[in-house]
């Protein structure tokens, strides 16, 4: 479980895409970000998943190249609307108000992604845009008190980002890391312990995610995709930050790569290394 070796089949047929033009392509699992940056910038990788703060580091190496991509995920907060306090949405909004999007686009990834506002990418098929602005702010000297779950055990930067700018809307926030199956339990178990939660969102071309996604705040969508994305718009179960974009370290002698909303490998078969 530490690698996967594929070997070319010089027999697929062509009507199919035909033989791919690499021999072998081989996928390594390395977990650590540190250690698959050294091996990429070493050369033992020719492609690494990096994180957006090494982006600049690749960037200065001639032998490498860094390639962003549109992805299906996005991240947000998922608010329990089943219970006080964002089991009302006058409280959802102003929340959602408070947050600079902006700033976490461009403080916490480093301009690799577009803010939110709802569900969609705009680069993803049925993408409805919404352009509703809504404004929401709490009474004067009111004080809205919760803890907002998040999956880790570092410093939480988008978490403070976000803490730190709805201070000032009225909204005293205590983060609280968990480890990913303790955070499981609590916002996807039968209870839903929990008042706002961090997720990363992973999102499919047929937008099927939306309904869970919605579920999950304890509200229902509409089966058609323009209704859907109107709902959230409009009941704001989730407060979404920001789409993110794929990020890959590649090395030069690659060539033939593209990569989109399909992932990383969609051309693969028509990749090829220069000698």
């Amino acid at each position: 479980n530490r690698r996967w070796v594929f070997s070319a089949n010089r027999s697929f047929p062509d009507a199919l895409g035909g033989a791919p033009l690499l021999e072998r392509f081989i996928v390594v699992v390395v977990d650590e970000p540190t250690t698959k940056l050294a091996a990429l910038t070493s050369g033992e990788l020719d492609f690494a998943g990096i994180q957006p703060a090494h982006a600049t580091f690749v960037e200065r190496d001639p032998n490498l190249r860094v390639v962003s991509y549109p992805l299906l995920m996005t991240y947000g907060i998922v608010f329990n609307t089943r219970r006080p306090p964002f089991n009302e949405l006058r409280l959802r909004r102003a929340l959602s108000v408070a947050i600079d999007r902006d700033e976490l686009v461009q403080g916490y990834i480093y301009g690799f992604g577009t803010p939110a506002h709802g569900p969609v990418p705009p680069a993803a098929p049925n993408y409805f845009p919404i352009t509703r602005s809504l404004t929401s702010t709490l009474p004067p000297r009111a004080r809205v008190t919760f803890e907002l779950l998040t999956v880790g055990s570092g410093e939480a930067a988008l978490e403070q980002m976000v803490q730190a700018r709805v201070r000032s809307a009225g909204f005293d926030l205590t983060i609280r890391q968990l480890e990913l199956s303790a955070f499981l339990a609590r916002v996807y178990g039968p209870a839903h312990d929990f008042a706002a939660a961090v997720l990363g969102i992973p999102g499919d071309l047929g937008l099927g995610y939306l309904a869970p996604l919605a579920a999950l705040a304890g509200l229902d969508v509409p089966s058609d995709p323009a209704a859907a994305q109107r709902m959230f718009a409009d009941s704001l179960p989730v407060a979404f930050l920001y789409h993110a974009r794929g990020l890959q370290g590649m090395n030069r002698r690659v060539h033939g790569v593209t990569m989109d909303l399909r992932g990383e490998l969609p051309t693969v078969q028509h990749w090829w290394v220069q000698p």
